[in-house]
């Protein structure tokens, strides 16, 4: 029996051309009439999840939510106050902050690394189009250019996103690896085998949602999670039911239970949920 689903966001049930499909948002609205929790978990910062909840109309709930592959849990409104609940953040240790900020400097990679602080990021290049970029994605508006006298120890560090060519990307890569430090393919770009997030040992998901099925009270076996990249497969084998996006690469087809019979974009979620849930 289903007792809450999880849901990515990009790529699951959000297109990037045509937005959340009302089928989806049917159905979410169905999981609610039925006192389903419905979650958001994503790779996203909580500043850029907010319009998305709103719109699925799930932005007034007081369940946690899981942020930066789970590196962070919250709520928006937490105890019916309208207060944003912020219930954890894992921030990265402060040596190997700064040795992957070297080595990233070293072999020509672009960092920008989100804080624990909502408003702040760190990035190691002064001028270049990748910061501006993610600077208007996140939302992150205060920006820290990094040199060997930043203190992390102030404000650390929860999450890196990295960008550079693939002959670049190996020796950063091997510092990552070396460190257990837990890494996702770069969803916002298409060179993704060359473009990767980083987030703390451990961290995943699946461990953003351990935590949130232990606050509500719900067994794993009874969730069900949709996703459609790298960093939904961790959640994927963790949910009693795992889905896959019928959009979603082959590597994370393997890993599910069941791939949904539609795209993001043609409401593959809500799709799934009116045909093999809601019975």
């Amino acid at each position: 029996m289903i007792k809450m689903i999880a849901i990515d966001i990009d790529g699951t049930v959000f297109d990037h051309k045509t937005g959340i499909h009302q089928k989806t948002k049917d159905a979410i609205l169905k999981a609610k009439e039925l006192n389903i929790p419905v979650v958001i978990a994503t790779g996203r910062n909580l500043t850029t999840i907010h319009h998305i909840a709103k719109e699925l109309q799930i932005d007034n709930s007081s369940y946690p939510f899981v942020s930066q592959n789970g590196g962070q849990s919250f709520s928006f409104n937490h105890d019916n106050k309208g207060e944003l609940k912020i219930y954890y953040t894992v921030s990265f240790d402060i040596r190997l902050t700064k040795e992957l900020f070297d080595c990233a400097n070293k072999n020509k990679i672009k960092i920008f690394a989100y804080s624990e602080d909502e408003k702040y990021a760190y990035a190691n290049k002064k001028i270049s189009a990748f910061r501006t970029f993610m600077k208007f994605k996140t939302k992150r508006q205060k920006l820290i250019s990094y040199n060997s006298k930043t203190d992390f120890s102030k404000l650390k560090v929860s999450k890196f996103i990295c960008f550079g060519k693939a002959k670049h990307m190996q020796k950063f890569r091997e510092l990552a690896e070396k460190n257990d430090v837990s890494i996702f393919e770069f969803s916002y770009v298409s060179d993704a085998h060359a473009n990767i997030e980083l987030n703390p040992v451990g961290v995943d998901k699946a461990y953003g949602l351990k935590y949130v099925t232990e606050q509500l009270n719900i067994d794993p076996k009874d969730v069900i999670y949709f996703g459609d990249g790298e960093n939904d497969i961790a959640a994927i084998k963790w949910a009693g039911k795992g889905i896959a996006m019928k959009n979603a690469k082959d590597a994370v087809k393997q890993v599910a239970d069941d791939v949904t019979y539609l795209t993001a974009g043609e409401g593959g979620v809500g799709d799934y949920l009116f045909k093999n849930v809601f019975k």
